[in-house]
């Protein structure tokens, strides 16, 4: 609901929907109430509109779309132009965000005022939709059609003081300032001055004459920046109108472009992935613990062991979550170098302004080198990030048992090792849990937590807590090989050397991705993350070709297909982007090119073993890559590894850039209908067989078509575990 109160002849109206003041449709109906109240009064001679509590009005009520009642009136829309055609000046009063709706709403008023701290954007297209209030019209005719595009094309969130130097703002009230108090002052002093040209739908877009160029820039930059997804080149579409229709034309453009984006998969898919985001974090272990009665223990020091890649990135994480971080790298060189790179990275994000001389000096402080183990015996949490090797992990635990505090919890960084195995080698089992970081760890969102068997409930909900204070996507999941992201992913890496050994090359398959949505391809991937690093996981699994016994067939490990391309290409030195040569080569920079080396290995490889290329198309190459992966998705839903399916989707779309707007791979599988899924997983399992086990079609996936045929995502696990007596795991 909103609060009607008058104060020295100005019409005060808070928007009270706690917590984010979400525009409702029985928010929307008493904002109209009001107005129409003011208008009428003839005590009142203007009029501010804010927000009661935390925020001014964030936005629509995500819960509405794709519903009925968002079309109930009065629409955001009704309340926008009742503010704008106003006859008394309406101000805007804006603390918190003004996002979306909000930000509309607000320019619907003749005014805004916003604290410094505040932030204002129309991020819509972050749900597949657009600003279905006048945004896409009325921002251009006040920040101009170069901004609006940029600001609604891509969603960012912006500062008040961006948005004052567009014009957006009219007064920036600084940190501390009651803006209240601010917006009826500034009310008052607005009576009596015109407000034809602060009714924005009145004046035109001001660089209107550079439509064509500005559309073309912009079309270019979201081609390769989103990929696939259909809203943002709508958004710019519509936006296009505003500088070529009358206000009214561009109005119904932009309802025209609304209902065709509702209309979109797209759109559902994103809104199901902005819930999803918010759902990982309710975590439940259920008979043992879950993310409400479960309490975390106070983490103030971490330490770190190992200063590679993973390790600078780690402990940068735990720098900006405020946490005193004992860094420990046994090698001096490699210590000096890791310790540079964090220091270096600071200053980058002061200079970037990310952080302030305070927190930059604060972080700087708070970073600890160690020469030896015993400069952790005062930590809190360490987290071990040192080369992937189970030897090599359980030596580091059992060292880190003998020297930390019994309250100490220990986690390995480990992507693909066993938690339980790690923990054996100690005393302390309960403190033991995995905590996964995705590279590069401090720009990655994704934070995959790994509850062993023995994980206490603090346990695991300290590194959850320790998850979102570092504001990672943080996932939990059960104990197993690859845990879900990499045990997954392990399908669609080596479907993809099939596809090479069957007739396609790299580039043909990077392309198919592509053009699905991806950033960047399959092998472009494994280049920029480097060939060695898979090659060294291999090794260690025994997989290589060199560990292989004399007579052992290149193409086979025991009774399943392996293809051995991965391997040569690692032994010719081809290690990817930082060797200028892998999959593509590279000429001074990051643009993959074919290499005719590439290509004449793959065909001596085939003639090797009397293989006839054959044209596979793009359809059977996308469901070739996706497909095994989303039928080990239900597998790993069948065991209890992953809670439910939005948990794997996160997973997938901030820790291997899963393009959004298709939801996720187990989404994406609901999109297509599960049954013309599994009727493809067992098309392929009849022709390929035990030496294929990826494509054994999932017990859990068959027995849901039998069953529901396709039925909601959301009651995939519910439906599951009523088929008998017993839940399907202990997650």
């Amino acid at each position: 609901m909103a609060k009607y109160s008058v104060e020295n002849g100005v019409a005060v109206i808070a928007v009270d929907n706690p917590p984010m003041n979400a525009l409702s449709h029985h928010v929307r109906k008493s904002l109209l109430k009001y107005l129409k109240e003011a208008e009428s009064d003839v005590k009142v001679s203007s009029i501010v509109l804010c927000g009661d509590g935390r925020t001014f009005p964030v936005g629509a009520d995500i819960k509405e779309f794709h519903k009925s009642v968002s079309k109930l009136g009065p629409t955001i829309l009704d309340i926008v132009d009742a503010l704008e055609k106003s006859k008394k000046p309406t101000i805007a009063a804006i603390h918190g965000n003004a996002l979306g709706g909000g930000l509309e709403i607000a320019l619907g008023c003749h005014y805004r005022i916003a604290m410094t701290n505040s932030k204002v954007g129309l991020p819509e297209v972050k749900l597949g939709i657009l600003p279905g209030a006048g945004g896409t019209q009325r921002l251009p005719r006040v920040i101009g059609l170069d901004n609006a595009m940029q600001w609604i094309a891509y969603g960012g969130h912006h500062s008040a003081g961006d948005g004052a130097s567009l014009g957006l703002i009219d007064r920036v009230v600084p940190q501390g300032g009651n803006i209240r108090e601010h917006a009826i002052l500034f009310a008052k002093a607005s009576v009596g001055k015109g407000l034809s040209q602060r009714r924005l739908s009145n004046i035109s877009v001001p660089d209107a004459a550079k439509v064509e160029s500005l559309m073309a820039k912009h079309l270019k930059q979201v081609s390769k920046k989103s990929r696939g997804a259909l809203a943002p080149i709508v958004c710019l579409q519509v936006i296009k109108s505003s500088a070529l229709l009358s206000y009214q034309e561009g109005l119904e453009s932009e309802r025209q472009g609304m209902f065709t984006l509702l209309a979109s998969s797209q759109s559902r898919a994103q809104i199901y992935s902005f819930f999803a985001e918010r759902q990982v974090s309710k975590w439940s272990v259920p008979g043992v613990t879950n993310y409400q009665n479960a309490v975390p223990m106070k983490v103030k020091a971490v330490g770190v062991v190992g200063l590679g890649t993973m390790g600078r990135g780690i402990a940068i994480c735990c720098l900006r979550a405020g946490k005193i971080t004992h860094v420990l790298e046994m090698n001096t060189k490699a210590q000096t170098a890791g310790v540079k790179y964090i220091r270096g990275y600071i200053e980058t994000m002061r200079k970037r302004k990310q952080i302030n001389d305070q927190q930059s000096s604060m972080m700087n402080d708070a970073l600890i080198p160690v020469d030896n183990y015993n400069g952790l015996k005062n930590v809190d949490l360490v987290i071990e990030a040192v080369f992937e090797s189970m030897k090599i992990k359980k030596e580091i635990f059992e060292k880190l048992d003998k020297v930390c505090k019994p309250s100490a919890i220990l986690a390995s960084n480990t992507s693909t090792l066993n938690i339980d195995e790690m923990a054996s080698v100690t005393k302390r089992p309960q403190k033991v849990a995995g905590m996964h970081f995705f590279a590069p760890a401090h720009i990655m969102m994704l934070l995959e937590n790994i509850r062993g068997e023995k994980s206490s409930p603090e346990t695991i909900a300290t590194i959850m807590d320790l998850g979102k204070q570092m504001r990672k996507t943080t996932v939990l999941v059960g104990n197993c090989n690859g845990f879900v992201g990499n045990r997954m992913f392990a399908y669609y890496t080596a479907e993809s050397s099939f596809l090479l050994e069957e007739g396609a090359y790299p580039k043909q398959v990077d392309d198919v991705l592509l053009d699905y949505g991806f950033a960047m391809g399959r092998f472009q991937v494994g280049d920029l993350s480097g060939t060695d690093i898979g090659y060294k996981i291999r090794r260690e699994r025994g997989l290589t070709v060199k560990q292989q016994p004399v007579g052992t067939p290149e193409r086979k490990r025991g009774d399943r297909r392996y293809c051995p391309l991965d391997d040569f290409l690692y032994e010719k030195g081809r290690y990817g982007l930082k060797t200028g040569k892998g999959w593509y080569k590279y000429e001074g920079n990051r643009t993959p090119i074919p290499d005719p080396e590439v290509r004449k290995m793959i065909d001596d490889f085939r003639k090797r073993h009397n293989i006839n290329p054959r044209h596979i198309s793009p359809e059977e190459t996308l469901q070739r890559m996706i497909f095994p992966l989303v039928n080990e998705g239900f597998n790993v839903l069948d065991e209890g590894i992953a809670a439910n399916p939005w948990d794997i989707d996160m997973i997938f779309q901030h820790g291997y850039a899963w393009p959004r707007h298709t939801g996720g791979p187990m989404y994406y599988a609901y999109t297509i209908g599960l049954p013309q899924v599994l009727k493809v997983i067992e098309e392929r399992w009849k022709s390929a067989g035990v030496s294929e086990p990826h494509w054994k079609p999932s017990k859990m996936l068959t027995w849901l078509v039998e069953h529901h045929g396709n039925p909601d995502i959301n009651d995939w696990i519910k439906l599951y575990k009523e088929r008998n007596a017993q839940p399907i795991s202990n997650l």
